[in-house]
This record gives C-alpha cells, sequence and structure tokens, in this order.
C-alpha cells in the first residue's frame, strides 16, 4: 500500500513541481520596472511570499489578514514547529470562530496573534478574508519589529504613522498611500524593516534537561503549592484539566513512589535537577504544582515518569550521569520533535557508536521516560521509518513549494516537518526551518509516520 501511496505522492510531486518551478525561477512579469520590484523579488526569494497560481504576482491587489499574517510571519521565520507544529505535537491554534477554510493560514495567524503582531476581535472572530488597511499593516509590521506603544506612543494611527516614517517602514511608498493595503505596499513596507523582522525570529536554546548541569542555584521553594495526581494532554499544555503556562519551570526530584500530599523536600538543592516540560508527553504522574492567574507555573516531578513510546530523534552526544535511583547511567543529548530534550538510559544500557554529523535518525525506545534501546531504524526494520536518501548525505538540485529534487527523483516534504540542520561550528544539529532547505545543500530525509502516504517529515541539512 506505501509502494502504491509513494508513486502517487511522487507523481502529483512531480506535476506540482512542473507547474511551479517556471515561477520560482524567474520574477512575475507584472513586477518588472515597478516601484516595488526590488522588495517584491527580494521576499520572493525569501520564501516569505508566492504569486498567484497564474505566475504573476498582482502587485495592486489588495491583502487580506491572513495573507498579512503570512507574510510577516514567513520574513520571521521562526522554527517551523512553532508555526506548523511537527507530526508528533500540533501548536495550540486560536479559538476564532470564523478560521473555517482558513487551515492553510491558521498556524500562521496563531503566531502572530500569540507574538502580539495582530489581534481578533471582541466578538471572538478574526476576519480573515477582510482586507488590511495601509495603517494597519504599517501597525502589524511595528509590532512584529518589537515596538510596543510605549515606545511608539498612545494614538493610533497618528504615532504609529510617525514611527513608521521615523525608522524607515514607509521608505519607497507615497506619502498619498491608498487606505487600503496593496500587495505591492504590504511588501515594500516588509522589505524596508526586514532586518529587524528577522531578527526577531525566536531559538530555544540553553533550555535544562536534567542533567547534572541543570540544578538549580537555590532551593526550588514548595510554598503555596498544590498536590495532585493528573495527566499531562498530548501537547503538554493542561495538567489535570489545568493550564500550564508555556514559560513552566519544571523540577524533577525524588521517584513516583514517595509522592503524596505528605511528602517532605530535601533541603539540598543538590537533589532536584531543573528539566524540560517536553519529557512528558501523555504522561500520568502525582505532582506539586503552583498557580498564579489561573496557569501553573512551576511543578516538580517524579524523576522516574516519562514519556513511553517510540521517539525519533537526531542525537548530538552520548553522556554519562545518576539517575534518580543513583545508579550511572547514558544519557542521550537529542533534538525529539525539533526540542532539546536529554533523554537517560536504563542501567546497563550500552550506547551504540554515534556518530553526531553523519545525518542519520534515532529511534530510541522509552518506558517512564527512560530509554530501552537506541538504534538507526534501518537496524530495528521499523515499519514506522522509511529513508528516502539511501543512507548517506544527498544534495539537492532544486527546492520548491515543498518538493526537493534529488538526482534520484522528487521528495515530497510535509508542511509541519521537523528540520535539523548540522552546524560545523558547534559541532552539532539544531532546529531549522523548510526555508533551510536549498539547492546545493545536502541532506538526509525520512517518512517517520505510519500512513499510507510517503513524504519526508523528517529533513537532516548540512
Amino acid at each position: 500500500m506505501k509502494k502504491i501511496a509513494q508513486k502517487l505522492s511522487l507523481l502529483l510531486a512531480f506535476l506540482l513541481l512542473s507547474t511551479t518551478t517556471a515561477f520560482a525561477a524567474n520574477i512575475p512579469a507584472d513586477i518588472v520596472g515597478t516601484t516595488h520590484e526590488e522588495a517584491i523579488k527580494t521576499l520572493i526569494e525569501a520564501g516569505a511570499i508566492t504569486g498567484d497560481t497564474d505566475g504573476q504576482f498582482h502587485p495592486d491587489a489588495q491583502l487580506t489578514r491572513a495573507q498579512a499574517c503570512i507574510i510577516l510571519v514567513k520574513t520571521i521565520d521562526p522554527p517551523a514547529s512553532m508555526v506548523n507544529g511537527t507530526p508528533t505535537q500540533s501548536v495550540t491554534k486560536t479559538a476564532f470562530s470564523d478560521l473555517s477554510g482558513y487551515s492553510w493560514a491558521e498556524g500562521y495567524i496563531s503566531y502572530a496573534v500569540e507574538q502580539g503582531i495582530v489581534k481578533g476581535y471582541p466578538d471572538g472572530t478574526f476576519k480573515p478574508g477582510a482586507n488590511v488597511s495601509t495603517n494597519e499593516m504599517l501597525t502589524m509590521i511595528l509590532r512584529a519589529a518589537g515596538y510596543t506603544e510605549s515606545t511608539i506612543g498612545a494614538n493610533w494611527p497618528t504615532d504609529y504613522i510617525a514611527k513608521a516614517k521615523e525608522i524607515g517602514i514607509l521608505n519607497n511608498v507615497d506619502e498619498a498611500y491608498p487606505e487600503k493595503a496593496t500587495k505591492g505596499i504590504a511588501a515594500q513596507m516588509t522589505f524596508n524593516q526586514m532586518t529587524k523582522l528577522q531578527a526577531m525570529a525566536p531559538t530555544e536554546e540553553g533550555k535544562p534537561q536534567g542533567t547534572e548541569k541543570d540544578r538549580p542555584e537555590n532551593l526550588p521553594s514548595t510554598s503555596g503549592m498544590t498536590f495532585a495526581t493528573g495527566s499531562f494532554d498530548n501537547n503538554m499544555t493542561t495538567f489535570a484539566g489545568k493550564a500550564v503556562s508555556k514559560g513552566v519551570d519544571i523540577y524533577i526530584y525524588g521517584l513516583k513512589s514517595e509522592y503524596s500530599k505528605d511528602m517532605s523536600f530535601s533541603d539540598k538543592a543538590d537533589d532536584y535537577r531543573k528539566d524540560t516540560l517536553y519529557k512528558f508527553k501523555d504522561v500520568k504522574t502525582p505532582a506539586w504544582y503552583l498557580e498564579e492567574d489561573g496557569k501553573i507555573i512551576k511543578m516538580i516531578l517524579p524523576q522516574n515518569v516519562g514519556f513511553s513510546g517510540y521517539v525519533c530523534a537526531v542525537v548530538n552526544g552520548v553522556i554519562t550521569d545518576v539517575n534518580g535511583e543513583g545508579d550511572s547511567v547514558a544519557g542521550f543529548e537529542t533534538l525529539t520533535a525539533t526540542k532539546a530534550i536529554t533523554w537517560f538510559g536504563k542501567k546497563g544500557l550500552t550506547a551504540p557508536n554515534i556518530e553526531p554529523g553523519n545525518g542519520q535518525l534515532y529511534e530510541l525506545r522509552t518506558s517512564d521516560g527512560e530509554v530501552q534501546s537506541v538504534a538507526p531504524p534501518a537496524a530495528t526494520k521499523s515499519k514506522r521509518f522509511v529513508e528516502f536518501t539511501d543512507k548517506e548525505w544527498t544534495e539537492v538540485t532544486e527546492y520548491s513549494d515543498k518538493v526537493i529534487t534529488i538526482d534520484k527523483g522528487l521528495i515530497s516534504v510535509k508542511t509541519n516537518a521537523s528540520i535539523y540542520v548540522w552546524d560545523d561550528k558547534k559541532s552539532e544539529y539544531r532546529q531549522g526551518n523548510l526555508s533551510s532547505i536549498k539547492a546545493g545543500k545536502e541532506i538526509r530525509a525520512y517518512d517517520t509516520s505510519d500512513d499510507d502516504v510517503q513524504s519526508a517529515d523528517v529533513v537532516i541539512i548540512k
């Protein structure tokens, strides 16, 4: 079934590629010689905007609120998982009531709202198809670039227009600009602030992972905390039905069997570790937590609980540390679903010979967060994994519209694919974006989804 689906998928990808590469390789004819040609061309090359199905750009066409969100978020280029999620972890979508039919834009709208770039309406709608005024567009650009009312002024749109002029957003835009933003004007204003916008892309480096180096400096206070047994949801946004803050502080301490509402905590900071929430997907556990403004902001969890199942990861290194029972065990420093997580092996587990930088994807089988086995998918003969690139780095000859061309054919890439980039200078993998895939780069691409359609949901790049 998968082989038939793969042929159909590749045929579809070929047809898609053949209808879009001419546009991708050329400047749309209707922008040549226009005022905003350079801006539009630059944003097209950056992957922030595209033309229409007729191969034209239509610079004088008006822009919708959904399109404005896409342009700005794609220009910022945050980690793809923050916009589209990953094959194993979806993003939290906004609760607007009128986004039916806008699945292609929903992730971008959610990100823009979450970052304070744009707001919804009091009636719970977003009005994604409504046209954006030029003043609204410059306001979105200011917010996306990190400007706030305290640095702009309270009077809208007067203060916002003044700030836009001051920092160059309105350069090469006619002073008598139209009330409704056109695609050309929106591109020009975005281009004028492009460097600042790209600098706003968030990173998730340096997150604690529960290792010895993550010992807290001070003893975690348990004052005001509540004891409960509950489960984290699939996206780790709730525990026991209560909302979990995105910035929640996670500490691990002791063993699950020790947890009760009458338990005593150690007064030694060395007995605690700071850890990452992402180890606890779908986990039921006892926990102590602290709430603030209706959200859990701090949790203390047992050291011997965690995700149970199959983990797909790139490995940055192998370390030795001590588990919750005092045993010396191997730890695997990984990127899992694009998140930095160190998983610890069971007592006696021998780490395989891992060579970071070879583009190899690994399968870790975990039970209560403890690694039972780790191996390349080929060694496990797992039916969950298919590699498209013959177990070696393969050069990209062309990339367009989520289709990679290599010498042996085409590879379609999922919108929510996990993208990893090998950093030679740091000798480690880091999270990348779909825009990291370029002609001339070398890749290894994998399908890790247990479905009937073969397309890459993990792409590793160097």
